[in-house]
């Protein structure tokens, strides 16, 4: 695991995203893909392929406690805790879980622009997203982020619904903006979002914070296949804010999630949270 320097802080502190270069050894990123199978074969009661029966049909599945298990002692042996410390300054880091992606075949396409934080009941400094994957990606198929706006606005969530509605809103009514069409923006104007992305080789990673708008890693003719990981974390500063008072336009209702014995502002914990430092 490499160190994290100064730069590197700055960088995510201010940009809300990271490449980290060669974060993992070959090794270590055989470790990550042995639980990223665990997941293939193990399904948990989230797993569904999203637009089934169209183009862009891809593989999504979210951890389970099962799953924990087998992560659990990688996370630990690959010491993520100490280089996440580092880069937020925090004291402690817990883990929030892991969710996969598989998409095949060369024409799926663009995942939808969003920020994971209309899916927590949280909010703060020390969020993070590392997103890793398996396969080399050139920039044009990697992740795409939005630099510095996990510091601006909180956009409703994408409800994943329509691959053609990419605005359709997670909670709906005046709880959240609704997000922007960030794709049609920059068909316009390529220059209407600062986005980045970089070339990726197995045992980089994209490190992210969680409230960082975030999008983009189709594949396509020259690039296949994709198959990634991405391990969220959070630190001290990471505060409770209530989901909406809504059923939200979702898969899932993610109101099951919700720590019912915080109150507003409240340190987020729980017991179910997997401390690693």
């Amino acid at each position: 695991m490499i160190r994290v320097t100064e730069a590197m802080r700055q960088a995510f502190s201010s940009d809300g995203v990271i490449k980290a270069e060669g974060l993992l050894s070959a090794a270590e990123l055989a470790e990550c893909r042995r639980c990223f199978d665990f997941n293939l074969a193990n399904p948990g009661p989230t797993a569904l392929d999203i637009y089934k029966g169209t183009s862009d049909e891809q593989y999504n599945d979210l951890g389970t406690a099962k799953s924990l298990e087998v992560y659990g002692p990688m996370l630990k042996k690959l010491d993520f805790a100490e280089f996440l410390a580092e880069l937020w300054g925090s004291e402690h880091v817990w883990y929030f879980g892991e969710e996969i992606f598989v998409k095949d075949g060369g024409k799926v396409g663009r995942t939808l622009w969003h920020q994971d934080t209309p899916y927590f009941p949280s909010e703060g400094a020390h969020l993070a997203n590392i997103w890793i994957s398996f396969e080399a990606l050139p920039a044009r198929n990697a992740l795409e982020v939005v630099r510095g706006s996990h510091v601006g606005t909180m956009y409703d969530g994408a409800a994943f619904m329509d691959s053609k509605d990419p605005t359709r809103p997670l909670w709906g009514g005046e709880h959240f903006p609704r997000l922007p069409d960030i794709e049609a923006e920059r068909a316009e104007d390529p220059n209407s979002w600062d986005v980045v992305s970089w070339d990726l080789e197995p045992g980089d990673a994209v490190v992210l914070h969680s409230g960082a708008l975030h999008g983009g890693a189709p594949v396509d003719a020259s690039c296949t296949t994709r198959h990634t990981v991405v391990l969220r974390f959070f630190g001290d500063d990471l505060r409770y804010r209530p989901f909406p008072d809504a059923k939200p336009d979702y898969f899932m209702d993610l109101r099951a999630f919700d720590v019912g014995s915080l109150k507003v502002g409240d340190l987020y914990r729980g017991e179910h949270f997997l401390q690693l430092r």
